[in-house]
């Protein structure tokens, strides 16, 4: 390198990829609830044909359908004003106002991982508990789907507690075609859910839970309009729904942490849509996922987000983070196959940008590399950045900048390279050549650490 200059491409730094077996995370089921739909049904009979989610409407009701009525009439669910009272405080992570902070929902306890972690799920963060007593232990459960293995008995006995299309079939959802939609304003269905995540929690002795898939298929406004009966639901009552459901989980575990993820939370479109809404029932857990941060885990790796829906993740990073909550994020990356250049300039591209937003001090970033951790020693996700001195700043060049009390981050959101330089020398993570000047390629990012 001469003359102090940092050319950022794909091809900057090299990610030594270390393959581990990943191991899908068993999806529970209400075992109790199943136990009893055995009993009282004998041999379950096949399945119905699956009809895939979504479809125009979605019923729970069987047999000839009148019109929906031009007014929603659905009564009201019942909510309670307050929130339960923690019981004994709950074990908060550790701080990461210092650090870049880590998660991972992909360690299993088959992994020789090495990383350094603040939360994880699974049974894989209870052992590294015996070691990291610091450790936040979560288990995760969806709670938009289920029943798929009895779902002839439940719709004999229980048909209220799924929805329907328009033919009378149990409607599946288009993540998983064996898995029928749950009716989450049923208060048998809320109820069995909070009941099982209780079970998840205490008698795994987690420290709290991750719920995934919370309002899937139900509350996105573009979503096709969800019928009961012959009535429809309205973007309040599908907001509404939401909230009992996670009230009732949250009294169902007072004394845990509560983490939400799903549709309203998942990035920073889906937050912009509606940011109230998301931060309303956001505030009744400690915190939120944000699962899908700059891209959509199956997209094309060379396709970028435009700098203007790049910025609202960002922004959504900004507000969310900066109330105490704990904010979870995750970047995803599902193809496999991708070169070493590529995945690089993603991992640097991702955490830059995270950085750039993060405002919190309990704020946890993840690198998911095709289900594997091969990111997990790589110098960039343990940058001791320090602290941010500043909110993010767009320079003259196009080039976003954030000063921090150790280093500086940059990011090029934009589809052209773009020049910057510094009054004073950083070196790159590992690294120790002064650099006083960059160019940056389009979607690039950059952390650098003072001397």
């Amino acid at each position: 390198m001469s003359n102090n200059r940092l050319n950022v491409t794909s091809a900057v730094l090299h990610i030594q990829r270390q393959r581990y077996r990943p191991r899908k995370l068993a999806r529970s089921l209400l075992a109790a609830l199943l136990l009893t739909f055995t009993a009282a049904c004998g041999t379950l009979i096949e399945r119905a044909r699956v009809s895939n989610f979504p479809s125009p409407v979605a019923y729970v009701t069987a047999g000839p359908l009148p019109q929906a009525s031009p007014t929603p009439t659905l009564l009201p669910l019942a909510k309670p004003t307050d929130l339960p009272a923690t019981v004994v405080p709950k074990k908060l992570p550790l701080d990461s106002t210092s650090a870049i902070g880590l998660w991972s929902d992909r360690i299993t306890d088959t992994q020789a991982f090495t990383g350094v972690v603040d939360v994880a799920t699974g049974n894989a963060s209870l052992a590294m508990q015996k070691t990291d007593l610091a450790l936040v232990s979560l288990n995760e459960r969806q709670v938009y789907t289920g029943y798929g293995d009895t779902i002839t008995d439940v719709v004999a006995n229980h048909r209220d507690w799924v929805l329907y299309d328009r033919n009378g079939k149990a409607t599946y959802s288009s993540g998983d075609n064996s898995q029928p939609l749950l009716n989450i304003r049923n208060s048998e269905v809320i109820t069995q859910l909070a009941d099982d995540v209780h079970k998840l929690v205490y008698d795994g002795r987690y420290d709290g839970i991750l719920i995934t898939g919370v309002g899937n298929d139900l509350i996105r406004s573009n979503t096709p309009p969800m019928i009961t009966g012959t009535n429809k639901f309205t973007d309040k009552q599908r907001q509404d729904a939401v909230e009992v459901l996670l009230r009732a989980i949250r009294t169902s575990v007072p004394d845990k942490l509560l983490i939400i993820g799903g549709y309203a939370w998942q990035d920073g479109a889906a937050y912009s849509a509606k940011p109230s809404a998301t931060q309303d029932l956001g505030s009744i857990g400690d915190g939120v996922y944000i699962d899908q941060f700059l891209r959509a885990p199956i997209s094309s790796t060379t396709s970028f987000k435009s700098e203007s829906d790049w910025k609202k993740d960002i922004d959504y990073l900004a507000a969310i983070s900066q109330d105490g909550k704990i904010v979870l994020i995750s970047t995803r990356i599902a193809n496999t196959g991708v070169s070493t250049d590529t995945v690089k300039q993603w991992l640097n591209y991702s955490v830059a940008s995270y950085l750039l937003g993060k405002n919190g001090n309990r704020t946890y970033f993840q690198f998911d590399l095709a289900g594997t951790l091969a990111y997990a020693n790589d110098p960039v996700l343990t940058a001791p950045i320090g602290s941010p001195q500043e909110g993010y700043t767009k320079l003259s060049s196009g080039i976003y900048r954030r000063l921090f009390s150790n280093g500086i981050v940059l990011v090029n959101p934009t589809g052209e390279s773009k020049n910057t330089q510094f009054d004073t020398g950083y070196h790159l993570p590992g690294g120790t050549e002064s650099i006083t000047k960059v160019t940056m390629s389009a979607h690039t990012g950059l952390v650098l650490l003072k001397p």
